[in-house]
């Protein structure tokens, strides 16, 4: 009898749910059999119509509306898979409802995506301020083309949005909610904090410097959930951040150059490097590292943010989650 309940207890918390790390682990297998599923989905739909399959094999030598369409339904089939995957943990494992683990439209959700938006915007302002003070970065007008500028800001908008709120539903959804419901914010903050930072290792010129500013980054967005309790905020950080980067100031995102033709400016980070980021873009530098932990400390003492009392409400587990729905 022993024996059995010792076994019981490796996979089941005191609250009669799988324990947290079990259902990060569900939760992670669930995204990757989404992704693989609408993957050969997409991959059917592209033999049946060759016209859609030649986008969908778009490489470095194709034209950039080509690898703007492929790039663009990646991160959506990504962000997809990740809400399906939350839907169905959610439920099924916390029984809690699919909007509690990030875009309920809770009293002042609008307000959190648009002050997150200005202040994602803003921190990546500082950052350029302080590399540009230094010498270390400088622009030049790239182009005035008023309709191509509009046109790139829509596609790089919705491009940058919905990376956001993928990588937010990854990395501060299902699975840092349970953590921080059994393991706590601190445990929580760290592992996924450091799983941000390693999730962006492989990335193009990716350093030490910068693998450990992504990880400082994951703890800004983790704060901005823990005060809110819903993903508003973060993802309005998060998209605003890289948006700003790419589009005004036409400088890589963590090392990616796919989009420098579509900024208004072509920036040009010099030496020294350590502040700058050199040719990984300011999240490879201190100038970075200043500006989020400055944003940082803004969201978690600022007394600017604070969960509702209906998310308070929607993340307790338990609920029935389809009458939470509405």
């Amino acid at each position: 009898m022993k024996d059995s309940n010792a076994v019981r207890d490796i996979f089941i918390n005191k609250e009669g749910e799988l324990r947290s790390g079990w259902r990060v682990v569900a939760f992670f297998l669930a995204f990757a059999v989404c992704l693989m599923l609408l993957g050969v989905l997409t991959a059917v739909a592209g033999a049946l119509v060759p016209a859609l399959g030649r986008l969908l094999v778009a490489d470095e030598t194709s034209p950039l509306a080509s690898k703007m369409f492929a790039f663009g339904l990646s991160q959506v089939l990504s962000l997809v898979s990740a809400l399906v995957a939350s839907a169905v943990c959610a439920r099924f494992l916390e029984r809690r409802s699919f909007t509690s683990t990030g875009f309920k439209l809770h009293k002042g959700w609008l307000w959190d995506f648009v002050y997150g938006s200005a202040m994602g915007a803003a921190a990546l302002g500082v950052a350029i301020a302080i590399a540009r003070a230094a010498g270390a970065i400088r622009f030049t007008i790239q182009t005035d083309d008023f309709a191509a500028l509009a046109g790139s800001f829509l596609f790089l908008f919705f491009f940058f949005l919905v990376a956001a709120a993928f990588e937010e539903v990854l990395f501060r959804g299902f699975a840092f909610q349970a953590l921080v419901h059994n393991l706590g914010p601190t445990s929580a903050l760290a592992i996924t904090s450091a799983l941000f930072g390693l999730a962006h290792v492989r990335t193009p010129n990716a350093s030490l410097f910068s693998t450990l500013n992504v990880t400082l980054a994951g703890v800004w967005l983790g704060a901005a959930y823990l005060m809110t309790r819903s993903l508003w905020l973060a993802t309005g950080l998060h998209y605003s951040w890289n948006f700003v980067m790419v589009f005004i100031f036409g400088l890589p995102v963590s090392g990616w150059t796919d989009f420098d033709k579509l900024a208004w400016l072509d920036g040009e980070a010099g030496g020294p490097v350590w502040l700058s980021g050199g040719s990984y873009g300011p999240e490879g530098g201190a100038a970075a590292t200043i500006a989020v932990m400055l944003a940082t400390i803004i969201i978690w003492k600022s007394r600017l943010f604070s969960p509702t009392e209906e998310m308070m409400a929607a993340i307790k587990h338990g609920k029935d989650s389809v009458k939470d729905e509405g």
